[in-house]
């Protein structure tokens, strides 16, 4: 016994140096906190409000939180997740379920928890609206893994003075887009249930939330949307600035717009897919798809759809694709030069319907490749095939901007019935990221970054392109001057500040007005999308900051105009 207890006495001695110790604090942690208006009541256990906002973490104490345009920074209601029950900002206790003044914009505030301390950056957003989404899984892993996976969800908008303005469920959304669908912001297509005027749009089912990535002027698209409308081209899409939170989490600022389809409120055609459904008993999508469904010079698609409506001149909405992506269309045809054209609507078309609009338009390509401008077959002119005002509105868009794609994709045109016209008419614009001397790689870099020459008008990169034949015939670039000088050169002067707004510019402003506008939202966003110069973005580097970026397409732009200036006015 004796010598157990002195085997034992060492330990008793440790147990009694350490209960003589001071405790030691395990500090309490907080896992995530959530902010949103202290307007909103609120009860511990209640599901969280649709518009609450979670910060973001960037390291091990680093936190941000991305306030939306218009919230009372100073009224804001706090909630979070741990073993925390409370947490300090100078002296000033904040419990969660506490509305609280202690996260002021523009200011690092640090928080403390025992021995936790977390620096939390508050910056706020503004002029934008607020959109708050929620997926049903409440993730978008699933939709990120595909085009074709869809997953249903709610959302809730906010106008830039944070009133709610539309909350509803969605039928679902999905990630879009080609290029864009790969960097970590994602672009969406939102399905609603029923159509909605979201914002003063006019309404619809669908919508498209933009993310712009690679373009950190975040005015690309926006600045060519508004100068298309400025001049007048048929139904130019209109959009809404936008803040994005996803699940609760800040994606950045967004481009909320409508999409281009066919529709009474967006490209007023008649309708051919309803009609021609209205005349079958069962669903297009069922019939079988027939023709060359893979890349081939001269051939159709369809689907063997088994009645026509009486009349099939139109609507048709098309669309001009790289040749790699006409696999993915149902219906459509390839001109016997190579060009893609896939049928957007109808989608589900049937024979007799492709054969007439690819007749058409195999007709206008005839016209512009020959010396005189007439088809061989027909003696039509080009001019009688095409609306000469939307489509020399779509050439001097695409070469002011020396667009990428102004040959090649993202490049609509559209057809009424021939009781309305029997012509091709061209637009809307769409898609102009790789624009405004943005793109930095390939075959194209050095033409594209120089504000000087002609690019659209002289891409022969593919021998089937359009506006190069075009530009060949010197009734068009006679069409080209006169607009360039009558409409697109006043514009051109709005936007870099070289003469007022007007009512005939509509909501076109100067570079320095959009900056002004965007400020605020730029900043939120490039402090969770570090673009700035990014080595891995295949686009110029355009500015280390976003004045920078406003600078870089002034300087631009006033190259541009300068350039086409000594070719389009001069008087010979």
């Amino acid at each position: 016994m004796r010598r157990y207890l002195l085997h034992l006495l060492p330990l008793l001695l440790l147990s009694m140096l350490l209960c003589s110790l001071p405790a030691v604090s395990h500090a309490k942690e907080i896992n995530r906190l959530y902010i949103w208006s202290g307007d909103i009541d609120w009860n511990a256990g209640d599901n969280l409000p649709d518009t609450a906002i979670q910060w973001f973490a960037r390291g091990n104490t680093n936190r941000y939180l991305f306030l939306p345009s218009g919230i009372d920074a100073s009224r804001l209601r706090v909630y979070f997740t741990g073993s925390a029950q409370s947490f300090t900002v100078n002296g000033v206790t904040v419990k969660s379920g506490d509305v609280t003044d202690v996260f002021v914009p523009g200011k690092r505030v640090t928080i403390r928890n025992g021995s936790n301390t977390y620096q939390v950056i508050v910056a706020q957003s503004a002029n934008t609206a607020g959109v708050y989404l929620k997926t049903k899984s409440g993730k978008i892993t699933y939709i990120s893994e595909s085009k074709k996976n869809h997953e249903s969800g709610s959302w809730c908008i906010q106008d830039e003075n944070a009133c709610t303005v539309y909350r509803n469920a969605f039928e679902y959304i999905r990630v879009r887009g080609n290029y864009s669908f790969y960097p970590y912001k994602k672009s969406f297509h939102i399905k609603l249930n029923d159509g909605a005027s979201i914002l003063g749009m006019d309404s619809a089912k669908t919508w498209l939330l933009i993310a712009s990535y690679c373009d950190n002027s975040m005015l690309r698209n926006a600045l060519t949307l508004d100068l298309a409308a400025a001049v007048g081209m048929p139904f130019t899409t209109d959009y809404r600035f936008a803040d994005v939170y996803v699940n609760t989490v800040y994606y950045g600022t967004y481009i909320l717009s409508e999409k281009i389809q066919v529709n009474k409120n967006r490209i007023s055609i008649a309708d051919l897919e309803d009609a021609t459904q209205a005349v079958n008993s069962q669903p297009l999508s069922s019939f079988k798809q027939k023709g060359v469904t893979q890349y081939k010079r001269g051939t159709i698609k369809y689907v063997a759809i088994e009645n026509n409506p009486e009349d099939i001149t139109g609507g048709y909405l098309m669309q001009l694709e790289l040749d790699e992506r006409y696999k993915e269309s149902v219906s459509g045809f390839v001109t016997q030069s190579g060009q893609v054209v896939q049928l957007k609507s109808p989608e589900y078309a049937s024979q007799a319907q492709v054969e007439y609009i690819s007749s058409l338009v195999q007709s206008f390509e005839n016209a512009i490749s020959a010396s005189d401008g007439c088809d061989p077959e027909t003696g039509r002119h080009f001019s009688e095939i095409a609306d000469m005002d939307s489509l020399v509105c779509k050439y001097l868009i695409e070469e002011i901007t020396k667009n990428l794609d102004g040959n090649k994709s993202s490049f609509y045109l559209f057809k009424y019935p021939d009781s309305v016209s029997d012509k091709l008419y061209f637009g809307p614009v769409w898609d102009y990221d790789n624009a405004y001397g943005s793109f930095a790689g390939g075959y194209y870099k050095n033409q594209l970054i120089d504000p000087e020459g002609l690019f659209t008008a002289t891409d022969d990169y593919k021998h089937y392109y359009w506006f190069p034949k075009l530009y060949q015939h010197e009734e068009f670039v006679d069409a080209v001057k006169a607009m360039y000088k009558e409409r697109f050169r006043p514009c051109l002067q709005v936007i870099l500040g070289q003469a007022p707004s007007s009512e005939s510019t509509g909501n076109l402003m100067s570079l320095s007005d959009y900056e002004a506008m965007l400020t605020c939202a730029a900043g939120v966003n490039f402090s969770r999308w570090r673009t700035f110069n990014d080595e891995d973005l295949p686009v110029v580097k355009t500015g280390a900051d976003f004045p920078s970026n406003i600078e870089y397409l002034r300087v631009f732009l006033t190259g541009r105009m300068a350039y086409l200036d000594s070719i389009w006015l001069t008087e010979e």
